[in-house]
């Protein structure tokens, strides 16, 4: 809150005091006149006014100050519960359109499942910023490792990540910012899955007989790479010991010859 909105509003005060204080005079109510005149004998006294401001004004500054006060503390428990107010859920498709890309398109970011709405931090998450690549994504894998590049996020027609594989130091490192940004931004919603049609159960199953080639493919060329390096390994143990046995059969034939030159 502003000083220019704390004044007007100790000026308010001070005006309702005055006014209040001429009001009970005039109307003859001896407990609330007394109460006023007490504060101010004189109404019109300029110097009584300033300083029922200035008191006004500090009383106003501390109960403003009291309500700005941080979030209680958190505990992730309740981010599982009742306490994030469930406005709709987003399936990955949904709240990839959230991203921020112009002024009027909202921006949130999904941590633990648990959808933000992190528009007032457009310079984080907005396009040029440094976490620009979780905008309208779920963030918690990359929160968790540290990680800010796309390779690390989900594909949007998959299953939300279950995050199962995390470790505990990882874990602890996804709740600080989940306490994070439960603390600083607005809850909007939940990150879900989305219903599985009969044509995204199609998908799914292409991709993963995808992956699974993909995989296999991998495991035998590695398998095959492998294979070369250890032929190519023999080879050359063959080859150097090929040349050890003919540089020993050379000196061995030269010390002969030498004796029989002896001989002669």
């Amino acid at each position: 809150m502003s000083h220019a909105t704390i004044a007007t509003a100790t000026a308010s005060a001070v005006e309702a005091a005055s006014t209040a204080a001429a009001e009970a005079t005039r109307q003859g109510a001896p407990v609330v006149s007394q109460f006023f005149r007490s504060l101010v004998p004189d109404p019109t006294s300029p110097i009584q006014l300033v300083l029922l401001g200035l008191a006004g004004y500090f009383a106003v500054r501390s109960a403003l100050a009291s309500r700005s006060k941080g979030p209680e503390k958190f505990a992730m428990a309740n981010v599982q519960e009742a306490v994030v107010p469930t406005k709709r859920d987003f399936t990955p498709e949904e709240l990839a359109e959230c991203d921020g890309h112009d002024e009027e398109t909202p921006l949130h970011i999904a941590v633990r499942r648990v959808v933000y709405d992190v528009s007032k931090a457009r310079g984080f998450y907005g396009p040029g910023g440094p976490y620009a690549n979780f905008a309208g994504r779920d963030a918690s894998r990359g929160l968790a490792l540290g990680a800010f590049d796309t390779s690390i996020l989900t594909d949007l027609d998959d299953p939300v990540d279950t995050l199962e594989d995390l470790d505990k130091a990882e874990n602890e490192a996804l709740d600080e910012w989940a306490t994070f940004f439960a603390g600083k931004y607005v809850p909007v919603g939940r990150l879900v899955d989305a219903p599985m049609t009969p044509e995204r159960v199609a998908a799914a199953e292409k991709k993963a007989a995808a992956k699974e080639a993909a995989e296999k493919e991998a495991a035998e060329k590695k398998a095959a790479e492998k294979e070369a390096a250890e032929k190519e390994a023999a080879e050359k143990k063959e080859a150097a010991a090929k040349e050890a046995a003919e540089k020993e059969a050379a000196a061995e034939k030269e010390v002969a010859d030498t004796e029989t030159k002896k001989d002669i």
